[in-house]
């Protein structure tokens, strides 16, 4: 029985490896016909029937499964290489250390038995010289052999991701170019406008499959080597777990969870990127007279506009986080410089107020809420961190012995007047952004209309009364071809009032992301670029004022904080995203 039962296991073995061998086969065969019917049809059938994301995930799959192979191959070879070279290393040491132990004793027993002290002097004065030298060389060859091993660990990763390249090559071309000929690349993939998006969520699986294919392996060992590159929610789910001495519940430093702007650098080999952002049509690529034999990445970068020839491995970052709300990568430099503004712009608006001024910064469309999070910690730090240096001159002076009198009073006008701000996240929740378990992280279910609507300070006769209060409202990647900012700028009586004209309930609002010819925001409604005016009688011959300024408001470009970004869609031709206020005028 037991026999018959090891026999009945074994064929059970045989037959499903025989089966997911036999499936993957198909599946391998499949994949790239099955994407190229699925973009012919995707017109021609209702929405709900489309295979087109089905076939995408196939050969994401399949694609995957193929990397896997390949780079199991090279991590077995890759290691026995660095077992030989450990072993070469190691027999070298030994010689050396052998052979030195014998030198120095022989020399010892001489010494021993030469009366001259100054020979003996000098002789050892030698033998030191000597031992430091052969150190010196044993650390040079260590230092050698190291390099020759990161050097050649980077010559495989390159050909492995060469091989990753050709192989998403053979899964898309045949969709994308059947016949190869020059009419395939002119012909446009979807003839209907009206395609829900589709086209522009293919280009963006499509460019994100080659960056993983291309620069996945590499962005693998930046993060290994940066652990803060690590997806800082790792940081945050673990704010609940961390205890200090005494018990109690203390959150992960900031500096252990957001990364620092030169680590990043670094990481990703952004050295040479450019740090601030060129207008779109200041760009030039190269024409492609030939269509023969074109490259996927030629393919992707010229035929879909997937802007791929100036990525690297931090485009690769991004998409390997498998985040739609993933667009800004929030940096400690960024945080606390973000942090500082805030607080600066909030003591410079209570400068000319005669009383306090409670401010609210409310962030829309959050997402998950860590802007906020970071903020709220950022600006503790910074208060702390001025409170303490305020209290160590204090203590100087007491020593001095001259009176504090007026800096006791300075420091009590100081707290009278300011106030720490409250800080909010909102959300409708459509980008289906995570939300953290963490206590420290709350993010209110509201729109952005909503979220304004519920925070507006009072109105000036309520304001006269003593219920003075501000707004401030930020905002990080605003959904494409829509406004929040007209909401932001209606005046505060308008809310129980429709129509009525005055001050705009917003005092300053934050843009974060793509402006003016990007995709965040309306380029003519949020940004003010003429370029995007459209007139409704089709007469764009002369542009109105643009919205904000006719609303009162004044737009400050934060190039200081914009220096400080990295985004998704950086490249190294241009740094897209950028920082920009707009304040509303008295």
């Amino acid at each position: 029985a037991t026999v018959d039962a090891i026999l009945l296991k074994s064929t059970r073995a045989m037959i499903l490896t025989l089966t997911s061998s036999v499936t993957k086969r198909i599946s391998k065969s499949i994949a790239p016909n099955f994407l190229r019917w699925s973009l012919r049809m995707h017109e021609s059938l209702p929405a709900s029937f489309s295979m087109l994301p089905l076939a995408q995930r196939l050969v994401s799959v399949e694609a995957q499964e193929d990397y896997q192979l390949i780079f199991s191959k090279l991590k077995g070879h890759t290691a026995h290489d660095r077992s030989m070279s450990g072993q070469i290393s190691s027999a070298w040491d030994n010689f050396v250390d052998k052979a030195w132990d014998i030198f120095f004793e022989s020399r010892h027993q001489k010494l021993n038995t030469d009366q001259d002290q100054q020979t003996k002097k000098q002789l050892d004065s030698e033998t030191q010289t000597q031992l430091k030298s052969q150190r010196k060389k044993n650390q040079k060859l260590q230092q050698h052999t190291r390099r020759e091993l990161h050097d050649n660990e980077k010559t495989e990763y390159a050909e492995l991701a060469n091989q990753r390249v050709q192989l998403l090559d053979q899964y898309v071309r045949p969709a994308l170019l059947p016949t190869g000929s020059e009419q395939d690349f002119n012909q446009n993939i979807f003839t209907n406008e009206q395609n829900d998006g589709q086209y522009d969520y293919f280009v963006k699986w499509i460019r994100g499959e080659y960056l993983i294919a291309k620069y996945g392996l590499a962005v693998q060992q930046a993060v290994k080597k940066h652990p803060a590159l690590r997806d800082d929610a790792a940081g945050l789910n673990s704010v609940g777990d961390t205890k200090s001495i005494y018990g109690e519940e203390v959150e992960v430093p900031l500096d252990l969870i957001l990364p620092k702007i030169d680590t990043i650098i670094d990481a990703f080999g952004m050295e040479d990127w450019s740090r601030s952002k060129v207008p779109v049509s200041s760009w030039v690529d190269a024409d492609t007279n030939s269509h023969d034999n074109l490259s996927i990445k030629d393919i992707i970068h010229n035929k879909l506009h997937g802007q791929i020839s100036y990525s690297g491995p931090l485009n690769a970052y991004f998409e390997m986080r498998r985040r739609e709300d993933s667009y800004e990568l929030w940096n400690y430099n960024y945080i606390f410089g973000l942090a500082q503004y805030l607080l600066d712009r909030i003591n410079d608006m209570d400068s000319i107020e005669s009383v306090p001024v409670k401010t609210t910064i409310l962030d829309v469309g959050a997402g998950d809420g860590r802007l906020i999070y970071f903020l709220r910690r950022a600006m503790h730090e910074i208060r702390t961190s001025n409170s303490s240096s305020t209290a160590k001159s204090i203590n100087l002076r007491r020593k001095s012995g001259k009176s504090n009198r007026s800096t006791k009073a300075k420091m009590k006008a100081n707290s009278q007047i300011f106030t720490m701000p409250t800080l909010i996240a909102t959300d409708d929740g459509s980008w289906k952004a995570p939300m953290y378990s963490s206590k420290h992280i709350e993010v209110e279910k509201l729109s952005a209309v909503e979220a304004v609507v519920k925070y507006a300070p009072p109105s000036p006769e309520q304001r006269l009364e003593g219920g003075s209060s501000r707004l401030i409202v930020l905002c990080s990647w605003m959904p494409p071809q829509v406004d929040w900012t007209a909401d932001f700028r209606k005046p505060q009586s308008s809310i129980h009032a429709p129509g009525e004209s005055g001050l705009g309930i917003v005092d300053e609002y934050i843009l974060i992301g793509e402006c003016d010819d990007g995709t965040c925001g309306h380029n003519y409604l949020t940004w003010g670029n003429p370029d995007a005016y459209e007139s409704e009688d089709g007469n764009e011959s002369s542009v109105p004022v643009v919205p904000y300024v006719e609303d009162g408001y004044q737009r400050i470009e934060l190039e200081d904080l914009s220096l400080l970004q990295i985004s998704r869609f950086d490249c190294k031709r241009s740094s897209e995203s950028k920082t920009v206020s707009f304040r509303r005028g008295a």
